[in-house]
């Protein structure tokens, strides 16, 4: 059956036919183009759900078009933002790695694969904190507004000042 075309008569609103009508599906020009390439993206979706480099194309496909306005944005008004660029280089990773790493609910290693995705996103997450940190090194940065980084690590250095007076026999694992 996966050779042959079937016909398929659907009805939807206006708004989304003038949606339809102006979106860009990789270069299809008719609606049933476009509706059968929304169709392949949703499968390839569903099926890259469990493989990390597949999550990752789907969500920098997905953020593609904002990346690009603000690169242009920034090009066009000689702008650049070292935390942006952190951000829009960490994002797509550790959303396809979420993807990709969460078990389905029958798989046998379940506990196993929740334990190294869980050590996995906090080695991106805390590789991320690490990278902001290395922005605050100076009292400006290359943001958009030089002092940001300095103002918002206030908090953040008080935190960790207490974590570095706190003894480790009291420290606990805190479970939710």
């Amino acid at each position: 059956m996966s050779g042959r075309s079937i016909p398929l008569s659907v009805r939807i609103s206006a708004d989304d036919a003038a949606f339809l009508a102006s979106f860009d599906a990789n270069g299809a020009a008719t609606l049933s183009d476009k509706v059968r390439s929304l169709i392949s993206e949703a499968k390839q979706r569903r099926l890259g759900e469990d493989d990390y480099s597949q999550s990752l194309a789907f969500i920098q496909e997905t953020l593609a078009s904002s990346i690009a306005r603000l690169r242009s944005l920034e090009s066009k008004n000689e702008l650049h933002s070292a935390l942006l660029a952190l951000f829009v280089h960490w994002i797509p990773d550790i959303i396809a790695y979420w993807m990709a790493g969460v078990p389905k609910e029958n798989d046998p290693d379940a506990v196993e694969t929740l334990v190294e995705l869980e050590s996995a996103m906090a080695n991106r997450i805390f590789n991320l904190i690490e990278s902001v940190l290395r922005l605050g090194v100076l009292p400006t940065s290359r943001c958009y507004t030089p002092e940001i980084i300095a103002q918002h690590l206030v908090p953040v250095l008080e935190l960790a000042d207490i974590i570095s007076h706190t003894p480790t026999s009291s420290k606990e694992t805190i479970d939710d």
